[in-house]
């Protein structure tokens, strides 16, 4: 049976609210409601995702269907820019966010890990070796220093490990099914939805997964996409961890991944309104501490893309 984990129910809570902005978009698409179908029978924590959000809906008094919608039915329309729209919409996903945040970011991550981090907050940890890390908002570890043994598993989110030497006690990091071990070096482990990544700012890495063994110099990243793929390259070792100074760099990235990286710097929900938009590439510097103001810096590189917040809790980017 399939393990259904953290990442996985996250990237089905953002998925959901990503489409239901998109079908109240487009009501009448029956391409779009054969993919929503598609992608809610694809596995059960999509169809819970889709009822968490449905009856978070109800509960404003606006009812979305249990099931993909035929021809002859009709889902409510978001009207681009009209305020209340936006803001029925805003509500809905806000409630349905609300509850994910409580049972999974931050309850269930805290009840999972040894050490977690909420919603746009950040820790820094020592560990009985005399190692460091550093936690990135919406991450979780669970650390074993015993029987002659270093391990830490990520259970979410990004940590940077400043490691102590010991030749003896190897220093590993696992996140989902991939392994990293180290002597004595500065290097960043990330997992999420999009996949797991591993990227070395000092020393040597040795990376395993799957049928793969890689060792990694400093500037060397790694990253094992959800789908199976993998890529890997060379990137200056001053970004490496440079989100613990509150900071991004963006080199030609699409917009859907700049925005992932934002997320967890934002107490609510950010939606990316279409699929057009979540594939055009951006480059640039953000601050991770305003996560809303940097979407719209990263809307003004396109003139023809906006961002409206429509309450505390729901940032919708859109095209103009």
């Amino acid at each position: 049976m399939a393990v259904t984990t953290e990442a996985d129910r996250e990237r089905a809570s953002d998925e959901a609210a990503e489409w239901l902005v998109r079908l109240r978009e487009a009501p009448d698409d029956q391409a779009n409601q054969a993919r929503f179908a598609a992608w809610r029978a694809a596995a059960p924590v999509h169809e819970a995702a889709w009822t968490e959000i449905s009856q978070a809906f109800e509960l404003i008094g606006e009812p979305l269907a249990r099931r993909p919608q035929t021809s002859s039915e009709s889902v409510p329309r978001l009207r681009r820019k009209h305020v209340p729209g936006l803001l029925a919409a805003g509500i809905g996903i806000a409630l349905a966010a609300s509850a994910a945040m409580l049972f999974l970011p931050g309850w269930m991550l805290r009840l999972e890990a040894d050490f977690a981090t909420a919603a746009g907050e950040w820790r820094e940890v020592t560990l009985a070796d005399g190692s460091s890390v550093e936690l990135a908002p919406l991450s979780g570890i669970d650390v074993s220093l015993k029987d002659g043994r270093r391990e830490v598993r990520l259970l979410a989110g990004k940590a940077f490990f400043r490691v102590t030497p010991d030749p003896e006690r190897p220093f590993q990091v696992e996140a989902r099914n991939v392994r990293a071990t180290v002597l004595g070096t500065e290097f960043e482990v990330s997992l999420d939805r999009t996949g797991t990544g591993v990227a070395v700012a000092e020393g040597r890495v040795r990376v395993d997964g799957g049928a793969l063994s890689r060792v990694l110099a400093a500037g060397r990243w790694l990253q094992f996409d959800a789908a199976g793929g993998l890529r890997d390259g060379i990137r200056s070792e001053s970004e490496i961890g440079l989100w613990r100074h509150g900071e991004i760099v963006a080199h030609d990235q699409l917009i859907a991944a700049v925005v992932n990286e934002l997320r967890p710097y934002f107490n609510g929900v950010i939606v990316i309104a279409s699929d057009a938009i979540a594939r055009r590439r951006v480059t640039g510097v953000y601050r991770l501490r305003e996560p809303v103001e940097a979407l719209r810096a990263l809307a003004r590189a396109h003139g023809d893309i906006s961002v409206t917040q429509v309450s505390p809790w729901l940032v919708i980017v859109s095209a103009d």
